[in-house]
């Protein structure tokens, strides 16, 4: 499996604080089978402040080392969880190859919680202009996707791919993103699963679980795609070969309420 969202780098963000952090990280990833992680540190954040990007090669050097010593066998990539704010398109122009994921035309945006500006459509329309694929990280877990999924099946319909999150499967992040998830992927809505993991010790590690929990609504050729070869195609910069046209929600009978199985509903 590929792991394209994990905020493994050391010191850089709310991630692992230290390398030994980041080993135990890799090595429980290890363990969940998956060989590939994508590091990607926020950026744009009030909290996060660097004078130079060239940080995050020079972590995931560190890293890769550590790696090789402690014959821990998951390689390391670079990218980037990018806030998104009003000043994003001058951003990506001066600082493109520190944001997109591993040098590729993807490149993950990140909402507040409980907010999408007005004028994202247009936004996102000039991403795509600048040749830049947006991928929405963990739209189970905004509260306005969750309330009018139409709007993110528009801005899917525009072009942009979205990431969810494993640990949204498991109740990690409440019933409500639980019930989000599965009703994107009921739409068509869900391109990608990563961990979002931040420590060895977060559930949200738990992708073969999640995969599981995705192949009880689409199938388990799908659920694979969404840890195989889609974020193959990604960091090998080419585009997703199989895409399921996405389902408008008015066209479902109960959008925002798909049919949980009760044991998912089990807290975990």
């Amino acid at each position: 499996m590929i792991d394209l969202h994990c905020h493994i780098l050391p010191g850089l963000d709310d991630g692992a604080g230290t390398l030994d952090d980041a080993l135990d990280m890799a090595r429980r990833a290890e363990e969940e089978g998956i060989r590939t992680i994508v590091a990607t540190p926020h950026v744009y954040r009030e909290s996060v402040n660097w004078k130079d990007f060239s940080i995050i090669e020079e972590k995931r050097r560190e890293l890769e080392e550590a790696l090789d010593v402690n014959n821990i066998k998951v390689q390391i990539l670079c990218g980037a969880e990018v806030h998104i704010f009003h000043g994003l398109i001058e951003a990506v122009r001066k600082n493109r190859s520190s944001l997109v994921l591993n040098g590729s035309s993807y490149m993950f945006v990140e909402f507040p919680p409980n907010h999408v500006f007005a004028g994202i459509k247009k936004l996102f329309f000039n991403l795509m202009s600048e040749g830049i694929i947006p991928i929405i990280a963990h739209p189970e877990r905004n509260s306005v996707f969750v309330q009018n999924p139409t709007l993110l099946y528009e801005l899917v319909q525009l072009g942009a791919l979205t990431q969810v999150n494993s640990g949204s499967f498991l109740g990690l992040y409440g019933d409500r993103a639980r019930e989000a998830v599965f009703t994107q992927l009921d739409l068509n809505l869900v391109h990608f699963i990563g961990s979002d993991g931040h420590s060895a010790h977060s559930l949200s590690t738990r992708m073969k679980d999640a995969v599981e929990r995705a192949g009880m609504i689409i199938g388990e050729r799908r659920a694979l795609a969404l840890v195989k070869e889609n974020p193959q195609a990604v960091i090998a910069d080419q585009p997703l070969m199989s895409l399921e046209p996405p389902i408008p929600p008015q066209e479902k009978e109960r959008p925002l309420r798909v049919r949980i199985p009760a044991f998912l509903r089990k807290k975990h």
